[in-house]
């Protein structure tokens, strides 16, 4: 059963970008999401955010349902309980600093939101 769903959509670059809220109700998933942020001091709330981009595919619930009778598989927008985040690219991060975003990803702030 999908546990989040997405807050807004915005288009980065052409592409479609949902946020989702952590998961502060199921501990043991919400410490792998932190886990996975690789933040010292996350902000944990209830208006923090992460974007669809660092999620897979498999993450995500499908929709199976007819259309003009042919059966129409598709991802939704809905996250499968156990999902976590899991797509970065911490590579040009400064050593010991795990709270800034990458120079290279000058986008980041739409893929992390998780200020209170």
């Amino acid at each position: 059963k999908p546990v989040w769903r997405h807050l807004v959509a915005v288009k980065n670059q052409g592409k479609t970008v949902h946020f989702h809220a952590l998961p502060l109700k199921r501990q043991v998933v919400l410490r792998r999401w932190l886990a996975a942020l690789k933040r010292e001091n996350p902000p944990v709330s209830r208006e923090a955010r992460v974007c669809s981009e660092h999620f897979v595919e498999e993450d995500y619930v499908e929709e199976r349902f007819f259309e003009s009778g042919n059966l129409v598989v598709r991802r939704s927008n809905k996250l499968k309980s156990e999902a976590a985040p899991s797509v970065f690219d911490f590579s040009s991060y400064e050593v010991g600093c795990t709270d800034r975003p990458t120079q290279s990803d000058s986008a980041c702030r739409l893929h992390i939101t998780i200020s209170p």
